[in-house]
């Protein structure tokens, strides 16, 4: 394929270049000015982030409308008509992610949705080590578990987050974590919304993790079978294990999860 980063940024620019200029305001303000840069615009008063702003929003659809380069049709085109000779009817996908120092995966299929870490609220007298309370989720309230809990592993350090905790969170009971909007997306941690589904009943829960490496395709030649030897964290709860850049990853049994939740919840 041809590189059309350079093209496509010209035609973003070039539709506010008129408005910037009467407005002595830089083509790329949010990159400049606004949450991108040294923040001192001064309608981030009025929209609060740089994606609530209609110049941004005029950018977007400028970069969306903007007219292909000449033979991007064609090829892609081709791209499309042309068959896969080596494709793989077996495998399985699977999202990788670190829990501390280890690494794990959970199917694709049992996630949702992969977020930044929000704000977790505790459940009093229900939330322990393992079951952490509820997490606003897009408006709805899930169940969060803390997966370092239910393996064994150290827990994400609070301290990672002290200095990046909103005004609202000055009390001392430190039963919550909260992220600003901004330091959110930019912190490696990671929230996973999972579900299962058994029979009519499906279950849905949040996970934290420290970091998520993206979801790869594994063959079923590189699974193999966790070792009997006890030590490994979350032995109880891997189907199989497989390398994956030089590391060892342990494939989690969606349903053994979920079930583990289930006996660490106070009644």
């Amino acid at each position: 394929m041809k590189k059309t980063n350079e093209p496509v940024q010209n035609a973003t620019l070039k539709m506010t270049e008129d408005e910037s200029v009467s407005e002595n305001r830089p083509l790329d303000c949010w990159r400049v000015i606004g949450v991108g840069g040294d923040r001192s615009c001064p309608e981030l008063e009025t929209y609060i982030h740089c994606r609530n702003c209609p110049v941004m929003a005029n950018a977007a659809e400028a970069f969306f409308n903007r007219a292909p380069p000449d033979g991007y049709l064609d090829e892609w085109r081709r791209v499309l008509e042309t068959t896969s000779e080596n494709t793989e009817s077996s495998g399985l996908s699977v999202l990788v992610f670190r829990l501390a120092d280890e690494w794990f995966s959970l199917a694709a299929e049992s996630l949702t949705e992969v977020t930044p870490l929000r704000k977790i609220h505790t459940i009093p007298h229900r939330s322990n080590s393992v079951f952490a309370g509820m997490v606003n989720v897009r408006g709805q309230l899930l169940l969060c578990c803390s997966l370092h809990g239910l393996l064994g592993l150290r827990q994400i350090d609070p301290l990672v987050l002290k200095q990046r905790k909103t005004l609202d969170q000055k009390s001392d009971d430190n039963r919550s974590i909260q992220l600003s909007d901004d330091a959110a997306i930019l912190a490696p941690e990671r929230l996973l919304v999972t579900s299962l589904t058994t029979g009519r009943v499906t279950r849905r829960w949040t996970f934290p993790v420290n970091e998520v490496a993206g979801v790869h395709r594994i063959s079923e030649e590189e699974l193999r079978e966790v070792p009997s030897t006890v030590g490994k964290p979350g032995q109880r709860f891997s189907s199989a294990l497989f390398s994956w850049n030089s590391r060892t990853v342990s494939l989690l049994d969606t349903n053994q999860i979920f079930d583990g939740i289930h006996e660490q919840i106070p009644s």
